[in-house]
């Protein structure tokens, strides 16, 4: 059974209430309300842009290069 994607309205309504706690929580700890605000616009313009990039960045998974070449082994301030 597939889920119904939640109604435009339902889903602000849910994304406002947690909002809300994100910022009562960090004012409550001594953040001012502003101040918190004004970061959590910050990083959600990021976010934004890190997805306009990568939708999905787990789908390009790079893998490391591998240490295996001939003078891999061999550090310039090893002495032999």
């Amino acid at each position: 059974m597939t889920q119904r994607p939640e109604s435009p309205d339902r889903l602000f309504q849910q994304l406002d209430n947690l909002v809300a706690d994100i910022i009562d929580q960090f004012a409550s700890q001594g953040n001012g309300t502003a101040v918190v605000i004004e970061t959590l616009q910050d990083v959600l313009a990021k976010r934004q842009l890190a997805y306009e990039r990568d939708p999905d960045p787990a789908e390009g998974i790079v893998e490391e290069p591998a240490n295996d070449w001939p003078g891999a082994d061999i550090r310039p301030d090893a002495k032999e």
